[in-house]
């Protein structure tokens, strides 16, 4: 160790250099990190719905339910699978075995296994859909737009918007909850039918026939190759009404408006939002695994805005902003940083000379800063996980460099010379500094094999303390005494007895001899309190490992006849 630290002492402008590497290293960190609410986690869930509207519960449970569930039970791997059969809808939700299988493997043969079921009623609309649940694309921004929705003009610009906010490259997807598709409604009237002696078959095929998109293939030239397609899709219920279902060479028709009603109306609403009491329609954001949910909700406002303007009749209302969360979090890595500098360079410079406190209070954001950039290797962003992790690091990557430089100031004033006062306090220090370090890390390892969805949460929080505190024993011990040697080369120090502190130590070395002299008394009195606080472990306290936040959603399950 001695030989290392000499090394880095004797060719100062390498030190330098490196530290600069390290800021640098740092900011290219950050820059490649992104803010996110949660870190990405395999819940090892998937979901699977199909809806078959008309269809009764008991006929969803027979002919929907059951099929997918005897398919993707000879799936291999899974934990549990429970379903909810309930009138047009089926759900089907599966958990697999997170320890002790490859999840990734598992939720394909799920898939395979539900595209593989053929049993299903032949007139369902769309085939059931399979969804991966995963941390990362959760809604992040979820907008509610109230107001008229007369000829769905609200619902045509929840649509319009969505379409705008999936341009932005960081949305996975954009979802409409409260939203009707358009659809024509088309009343027969069963008497004109037969007096036109028509059939409610012909009726339907007609308007079938009548809205079609076919490709045509190409059209080639002599130069040019066009591509032809017939589009016949109808735009208006005038269309549908005008349609012809009979004609005759004498010029007679019959038209759809003779034997029904034609209406542009909208399907039923599976999902009723209300804003304030009023109908709304919620356009719900997700973001792409790892993107950054600040850029994103940064670049999706001024989208929101532009509509806010355009559509003034529509109240437009945020009641889910993730990004406020993360920032809020980063916030406090902010403040705890800033404060945590500012209150070690208070005490540095009240116990030791102040340019060897300077030195030392250096060692907290090179620390910090080399952190910073080790983070993107292990895959790792902004989260309130890494935050947490960080934030418990910052208190423990400066006393390393306390004790050496306190260290140093004594040699120093003792009549060593710089160099020797660094290589001593070193040499002598680095032993119980690394085993104090490392017992730190032993105490957070075991967080590395906590299993489940729980352990995949937690695990950065040990990752974040061990490598900020190697880190910084690789700091205090090769980058702070060439430092400490520059400052200390031509400060001048004052003895010990000078020392404004002299006397408060001499009175502490006082309680440590009395402590000495009664050590039976003081052993007693020690084994009282640790079993005192072991009642009030098991017996007052509760292990919660996340305290919980102020609640913002309720969730009310009514049954009705």
């Amino acid at each position: 160790m001695r030989t290392m630290t000499n090394f880095f002492i004797k060719n100062g402008k390498f030190t330098f250099v490196v530290t600069a590497f390290l800021i640098i290293f740092g900011i290219l960190g950050l820059r490649r990190m992104n803010s996110e609410s949660f870190p990405s986690v395999n819940f090892a869930m998937a979901t699977i719905t199909t809806s078959y509207d008309g269809a009764s519960a008991k006929e969803i449970e027979t002919k929907i339910t059951r099929p997918i569930e005897d398919e993707i039970r000879g799936v291999s791997g899974l934990r549990d699978v429970r379903s909810i059969s309930q009138p047009g809808l089926s759900s089907i939700f599966v958990r697999a075995d997170i320890d002790n299988i490859d999840v990734v493997k598992v939720m394909s043969d799920l898939q395979r296994a539900v595209d593989r079921v053929s049993d299903l009623p032949n007139d369902l609309r769309e085939q059931p859909k399979f969804q991966e649940v995963k941390s990362e694309e959760f809604p992040v921004y979820e907008i509610a737009i109230s107001g008229d929705n007369t000829d769905r003009k609200r619902d045509f610009v929840a649509n319009a918007l969505k379409e705008d906010l999936e341009d932005n490259l960081l949305v996975k997807d954009v979802r409409l909850a409260g939203y009707s598709e358009r659809a024509f409604q088309i009343f027969v009237d069963m008497n004109k039918l037969r007096r036109y002696h028509i059939g409610i078959n012909e009726v339907m095929s007609t308007i079938q026939a009548r809205n079609v998109n076919v490709p045509g293939g190409p059209l080639r030239q002599e130069k040019n190759q066009f591509l032809l397609r017939m589009e016949g899709k109808v735009q208006s219920s005038s269309d549908i009404a005008n349609i012809p279902i009979r004609s005759n060479f004498q010029g007679q028709r019959v038209l759809v408006k003779d034997v029904a009603q034609v209406l542009d109306s909208e399907e039923e609403k599976r999902v009723l939002g209300r804003l304030n009491g009023e109908e709304a329609t919620f356009v719900i954001v997700t973001k792409k695994g790892g993107a950054d949910t600040i850029k994103l909700v940064n670049g999706v406002a001024p989208v929101l805005e532009r509509y806010k303007k355009q559509y003034d009749k529509l109240l437009f209302h945020v009641y889910n902003n993730e990004s406020i969360k993360v920032q809020r979090k980063l916030d406090v890595l902010n403040s705890n940083a800033l404060q945590g500098m500012i209150l070690v360079l208070l005490f540095l410079l009240i116990f030791l000379p102040g340019k060897i406190g300077l030195m030392s209070s250096l060692s907290l954001p090179l620390a910090v800063m080399a952190t910073f950039g080790m983070m993107p290797l292990f895959g790792m962003n902004f989260n309130s996980i890494t935050v947490l992790g960080l934030v418990i690091a910052i208190g423990m990557l400066v006393d390393n460099a306390i004790v050496i430089s306190d260290n140093f100031t004594r040699l120093r004033s003792e009549g060593a010379s710089a160099e020797n006062a660094a290589l001593d306090s070193v040499q002598h220090l680095w032993i119980p500094i690394t085993g104090t370090a490392l017992t730190t890390i032993a105490a957070f390892l075991p967080m590395l094999v906590t299993k489940g969805i729980m352990g995949q949460f937690i695990k950065f929080i040990p990752i974040i303390v061990s490598l900020s505190l190697l880190i910084s024993l690789v700091e205090s011990f090769w980058l702070l005494p060439p430092r400490l040697v520059l400052i200390g080369r031509k400060m001048k120090f004052k003895t010990s007895a000078e020392d404004w502190f002299t006397k408060y130590r001499l009175h502490f070395e006082n309680l440590v001899a009395w402590t000495i002299d009664h050590r039976y008394r003081v052993s007693l009195l020690c084994s009282l309190l640790i079993i005192f606080s072991l009642f009030l472990i098991v017996k007052v306290n509760k292990f919660v490992l996340f305290p919980a936040e102020q609640t913002e959603i309720y969730v009310a399950r009514f049954d009705t006849p």
